[in-house]
C-alpha cells in the first residue's frame, strides 16, 4: 500500500508555476485608444522604413541591356553598348530572366541535395522527378533545377578607358554552397548527356562545384529576377565604369527563351547597404503604412462621432435575458 502511495506521489508534476499554470498573464484590453495608437504607430513607422528602404534602393544604378534578339539560338552575338551613366566600383555583373517560374512547386522539389553533396550519387532520387534518369541510367545531377541549367557565358571588354582586368567569375556563391552542400562526385558511374565543364566542348552543364551552377540552384521566388554573374571589384586600375565607356560584349547564346515567351538581359549594376536595387520592399513597406494610417485615422473619426462608452451597463441586461429563455417548469 505505501509503496504504491509512493509511486503515486512520484508521478506527480513538479509544484512550479509553469507545470501548475500559475504564470502571470496580462491580456490587453482593446480600448478605442490603444487600437487607434496602434494603427497610427505602426503605420508612420512603416511609411518611414519604406521611403528609407526606397530611397536607398533608387539610389543604385543599373544599365540593363537585353540580347535575347540578338542572333539565333546556339550562336556567338556581340553587342557594342555605350554606358551613360557613372558606376562607381564595385560593379556587379548579372544576367536576368523574365517569365521564368523557378517558384514552381513541382520545379523547386525537383532536386536531390545528398546528391549535389557526393552522398548516394545515384541512388534515392526520387526527389528529382520527373528527370531522375535517362535511357535507364540515373542522371548527375538530377531534376529540372540543375537540368534547366542559364547555359549563356559573357565575355566583356571595354574599348574605351582601357581593359577591364578586375573582372571575375569567383566568390559569386555564398559560401555555404560552396564548403557544405556543392561537391563534385568522382563516381565514374555518374552519368548525363549535357554533363561537362563550363569551358568544355561536350555540353553547357557545368560541374556540380562550378559557383555558377551554385548561383543557379538557389532559385527566385518571382518569375523575373537577376542571378550574379560576375563582379569588377574595385582593384588595380578599376575604379567604375565612366559615363562614354564602350563596351564589347561577347554573348554564347545557348539558353533558349522562346518556349515560354521570355526575355534575357545583362545587368551592370552598383549596389547599397540593403544589396542591389530591388524597390518592391519599400513599396511594400509604404503601402502597409498608408492602409494603417487610413484605418487609424478612419477609427479615430469614428470614435469621436459616435463614441460608445466602455462597459456600458445598458447592454448587461443578462439577467431579463436569462428569464425569457428559460422555459417555465410544467
Amino acid at each position: 500500500m505505501s509503496d504504491s502511495k509512493e509511486s503515486k506521489f512520484s508521478r506527480r508534476p513538479p509544484d512550479s508555476a509553469f507545470q501548475q499554470q500559475r504564470l502571470k498573464a496580462w491580456q490587453p484590453l482593446l480600448t478605442p485608444f490603444y487600437v487607434i495608437s496602434t494603427f497610427l504607430i505602426v503605420g508612420l513607422l512603416f511609411v518611414i522604413i519604406g521611403s528609407i528602404v526606397l530611397i536607398t534602393s533608387q539610389g543604385v544604378k543599373e544599365i540593363v541591356i537585353r540580347y535575347d534578339q540578338c542572333g539565333g539560338l546556339n550562336t556567338t552575338c556581340t553587342l557594342t553598348p555605350t554606358i551613360d551613366q557613372d558606376l562607381d566600383a564595385p560593379v556587379f555583373v548579372y544576367y536576368r530572366l523574365t517569365n521564368f517560374y523557378q517558384n514552381h512547386r513541382r520545379y523547386v522539389k525537383s532536386r536531390s541535395d545528398t546528391q549535389l553533396r557526393d552522398e548516394n550519387v545515384l541512388g534515392g532520387l526520387s526527389t528529382c522527378d520527373p528527370l531522375e534518369s535517362y535511357s535507364g541510367k540515373p542522371l548527375y545531377p538530377c531534376g529540372l533545377i540543375a537540368n534547366s541549367f542559364f547555359s549563356d557565358t559573357f565575355n566583356v571588354q571595354r574599348t574605351t578607358g582601357g581593359v577591364l582586368d578586375s573582372w571575375t567569375e569567383t566568390d559569386i556563391a555564398w559560401s555555404s554552397d560552396k564548403k557544405e552542400k556543392f561537391k563534385n562526385s568522382t563516381n565514374p558511374n555518374a552519368f548525363n548527356p549535357l554533363y561537362a565543364s563550363r569551358t568544355g566542348p561536350n555540353g553547357p552543364l557545368p560541374f556540380v562545384n562550378d559557383e555558377h551552377f551554385m548561383v543557379w540552384m538557389r532559385t527566385a521566388g518571382l518569375p523575373t529576377f537577376k542571378k550574379l554573374y560576375a563582379r569588377m571589384p574595385k582593384e588595380n586600375t578599376f575604379v567604375g565604369l565612366k559615363k562614354g565607356d564602350v563596351l564589347n560584349i561577347q554573348i554564347a547564346n545557348q539558353f533558349d527563351v522562346s518556349a515560354f515567351d521570355g526575355e534575357k538581359a545583362i545587368v551592370f549594376s552598383t549596389t547599397s547597404w540593403l544589396g542591389g536595387k530591388n524597390d518592391f520592399l519599400g513599396t511594400a513597406y509604404i503601402v502597409v503604412g498608408v492602409i494603417c494610417l487610413i484605418l487609424g485615422i478612419a477609427f479615430f473619426v469614428k470614435d469621436r462621432v459616435s463614441p460608445r462608452a466602455l462597459g456600458d451597463m445598458q447592454y448587461f441586461n443578462w439577467r431579463n435575458n436569462a428569464r425569457a429563455t428559460v422555459a417555465p417548469l410544467q
